[in-house]
């Protein structure tokens, strides 16, 4: 199992952000879940230290009222390094997200695996290296 770690989830489509949650969660992982970019925000906002409590956001590129790269532009504005891991089917917004600072990308439809090994590789990077 892996070591815990908050990770937030920001993707529009219920079915997929409770498949991610479900799954983070199993691996042990702390899950919080926001519909939108602008959820996303508020979550972030709530926080004192939004970069010691979430160890890495899975952020979809196309949201409703507040977009991906909007998220990403938002952290970069206010200083906070958070890593993103950057969900898209359209490899423009990808390429938009790793240009705004998105720590790594995946392409939609994608395994499952490959969401672990990129919150694994990035959480345990952050909590080794600083």
């Amino acid at each position: 199992m892996a070591t815990c770690h908050r990770v937030l989830v920001v993707e529009d489509e219920a079915p997929v952000r409770e498949l991610l949650a479900y799954v983070l969660r199993d691996e042990g992982h702390e899950v919080v879940e926001a519909r939108d970019g602008a959820e996303a925000l508020r979550i972030l906002d709530s926080y004192p230290d939004p970069a010691a409590a979430i160890c890495v956001i899975l952020l979809d590129m196309m949201l409703p009222r507040v977009g991906g790269l909007q998220v990403l532009q938002h952290l970069a504005e206010r200083g906070r390094y958070i890593p993103v891991i950057a969900m898209s089917a359209s490899r423009r917004h990808l390429q938009q997200a790793e240009a705004h600072g998105a720590h790594a990308t995946l392409s939609k439809p994608f395994e499952l695996d490959a969401v672990l090994a990129a919150v694994e590789r990035t959480c345990g990077h952050r909590h080794a290296g600083g």
